[in-house]
């Protein structure tokens, strides 16, 4: 019978390798549960105070990773790339600004950024505003540039892909009145089409036939509503006045009316001259018969049925009484009465046919 000896120095040996196996285990079970709960866990550097992030429009994961390393928002931009493709979100992380409350681990912060929960900017469009007195709106509001918005609302091209058809030339009159909820890096296009949905949304499916029925068309009832709005003070003498415009209509009367004349003077001061009221401009409905070329202004829901849905009357003059409401007439001499009368008290800071 052979008997085996194992030298005392082998079983040292293996008794290292085994002890430093054992070492290395738990060295990589401890890295693998700081890394689980770096990704896991709240950083523990962070204020628990709300922060705020920003993520451009095509701005890349690494540039991205940068900032929130340098905001104290991750731990380290490697690991919050590392994690990003880990979770399958390294392409699905949104731009945008966004708002982040409290402590937040890196994969929640990964999932907050992928669906997108940005901060709104609300913007409320006041019915009656121009075009570009809303797109001054929207650009303070911080949602893209006046020039962009300007660009694209007499782009052609752009017109005829919203549906709008051939007769119409800017996006004057469609731009709905409404309160609006865009994220900050919302384009100038999406503003538009969102508020020409809301147009559409809006206006009843019948409204081209109620044009048709008092001898408008639909883009001509776009135009009377807009400047029934410019006119109207009280909104209960809204159809009153939209009675007014269409009985000088159909008595082929100019409508005399002085927002149109504004809306063709560039750079208006606030003061309408005589001198400007005898200019030809396709807006000065003092000399040009009928209706102007495009809408004034963009007009609400109420205005829009009142273009349509008139009141009935004979009055063809109106004069503003100095308190939001009008003096409503059917004849020249009554009107000259009600003008000398409220002329006078308000010192010729009035409007009138």
């Amino acid at each position: 019978m052979q008997l085996f000896c194992v030298a005392p120095t082998e079983i040292e040996d293996r008794t290292v390798k085994n002890k430093a196996a054992i070492v290395g285990g738990i060295a990589l079970l401890v890295s693998v549960l700081i890394f689980i709960g770096t990704m896991v866990l709240p950083l523990r550097g962070q204020t628990g105070q709300t922060a705020y992030v920003e993520i451009k429009k095509g701005e890349s994961l690494n540039r991205i990773a940068t900032n929130l390393e340098k905001q104290d928002l991750v731990v380290s931009k490697f690991l919050f790339k590392w994690a990003s493709f880990f979770l399958g979100k390294r392409k699905s992380i949104k731009s945008g600004e966004y708002k982040i409350v409290g402590r937040v681990s890196t994969f929640s912060l990964i999932r907050l950024l992928s669906k997108g929960n940005t901060i709104l900017k609300r913007v409320t469009i006041p019915e009656g505003l121009r075009m570009d007195e809303i797109f001054e709106l929207l650009s303070k509001t911080g949602l893209g540039t006046r020039e962009k918005y300007q660009l694209y609302s007499r782009q052609k091209t752009f017109i005829q892909s919203l549906g709008l058809g051939d007769q119409t030339v800017s996006l004057e009159g469609f731009l709905f009145p409404e309160t609006y909820l865009f994220s900050k890096h919302t384009s100038s296009q999406t503003v538009i089409r969102t508020m020409l949905k809301a147009f559409f949304d809006h206006i009843p499916d019948d409204y081209g036939a109620r044009a048709k029925a008092v001898d408008l068309t639909y883009y001509e009832a776009i135009i009377l509503a807009s400047i029934i709005e410019k006119e109207t003070g009280a909104s209960s003498e809204r159809k009153l006045i939209a009675s007014v415009f269409h009985n000088r209509l159909k008595q082929k009367m100019r409508l005399q009316t002085d927002p149109t004349v504004i809306y063709g003077i560039k750079n208006f001061n606030g003061n309408l001259t005589r001198k400007q009221l005898r200019a030809r401009t396709p807006y000065n409905t003092y000399i040009v018969k009928g209706l102007p070329p495009t809408p004034i202004a963009n007009p609400g829901l109420a205005s829009l049925n009142a273009a349509v849905q008139p009141a009935k009357t004979d009055y063809l003059f109106f004069v503003a009484k100095g308190d939001g409401t009008h003096k409503f007439t059917n004849n020249y001499r009554d009107h000259e009465q009600a003008v000398k009368k409220y002329q006078l008290r308000r010192k010729r800071n009035y409007k009138s046919f």
